[in-house]
């Protein structure tokens, strides 16, 4: 999930937005999302990739909301393929604009003025449809890089709507997944407490947190919120899957993902670990889009994906 940096973008927006949602509200369009795209990533996507014996899952990336592999990325990966792991990502989630529809209602096909937001934004379009449809086209990606690499499992890691997308994906197919790691993920539901202040148009209208999210990031936002359908299902046996190790990595800066608690497993047992960006590093300041590329966090992702402790601060 990105945040709005635009005021140009903003004004832009709120001459457009008005019509917008008069128009989307008239209609109710069934949105159909894309298949999952692979983009030109500096140190992944090289299919030609084979995994090692001290490194034998390739590791997926999956984005967040109104962004994509690219913007997310660009430091993680050549970071991990420095490694030595295979690495791979995708672009997920994209709905066409011509399917816009008035957003925070029930039906979790409409797609929203998440992607216009996003697009007058600047940011990405993918990200924005909703969470199992996401994970379908993930799972079709790792189908391709299990049967291109061999492997016979997957590390994965997801940075916010990201991780919701992998946790959906483990429900339909735990045996393809070795371990997951997650970066700003709200298991348990945010409530999005920085989002009205980041898009003031929406802020000015009296919009709250998770209302703010369903506009900005579609459905993927809305079903993000506390107490969804979505989520009831993907905790209400746990919010892990048994033989899958997990990391959950969050930061107390996190204004998107709020309380940041969220973005922690609420039992960690076993082999499972929570990780505060701040343990040890009482002073450092991360924010939610910075998980990808703060020093401290990306040495606490790559430790979590290669399972071995985290690094001192």
């Amino acid at each position: 999930m990105r945040g709005d940096r635009n005021p140009t973008a903003r004004a832009i927006l709120a001459l457009v937005l008005g019509a917008l949602i008069a128009w989307a509200g008239a209609r109710a369009p069934q949105a159909a999302a894309f298949p999952a795209e692979v983009p030109y990533l500096p140190g992944a996507n090289d299919f030609g990739c084979r995994t090692t014996a001290d490194k034998p899952y390739p590791v997926i990336l999956a984005h967040g909301a109104a962004t994509d592999a690219g913007r997310s990325f660009a430091v993680l990966a050549p970071q991990l393929h420095r490694l030595g792991f295979c690495v791979f990502a995708a672009d997920v989630g994209r709905l066409p604009l011509s399917n816009l529809g008035a957003n925070g209602v029930p039906d979790p096909k409409w797609a929203g003025l998440g992607p216009a937001a996003a697009a007058v934004e600047g940011n990405g379009i993918y990200g924005v449809a909703d969470i199992a449809t996401q994970a379908m086209e993930l799972g079709a990606f790792v189908a391709r890089v299990l049967d291109a690499t061999g492997a016979a499992k997957v590390v994965m890691v997801g940075h916010s709507t990201g991780g919701t997308d992998i946790r959906e994906f483990v429900r339909h197919r735990p045996e393809q997944v070795a371990s997951v790691v997650t970066v700003g993920t709200p298991y348990r539901g945010s409530t999005f407490a920085g989002l009205p202040a980041m898009f003031p148009f929406y802020g000015a209208l009296g919009m709250n947190g998770p209302a703010v999210a369903a506009q900005v990031f579609g459905p993927a936002g809305a079903e993000q919120a506390p107490g969804t359908p979505t989520l009831n299902r993907l905790n209400a046996d746990g919010e892990t899957h048994p033989g899958i190790r997990y990391t959950a990595i969050a930061s107390r800066d996190d204004t998107v993902i709020t309380p940041p608690e969220t973005a922690l497993l609420s039992d960690p047992r076993g082999g499972n670990r929570n990780i505060w960006l701040q343990d040890g590093c009482p002073t450092l300041v991360v924010a939610h889009d910075a998980m990808l590329s703060d020093p401290r966090a990306l040495a606490e992702i790559a430790a979590a994906v290669a399972g071995t402790p985290p690094p001192p601060c």
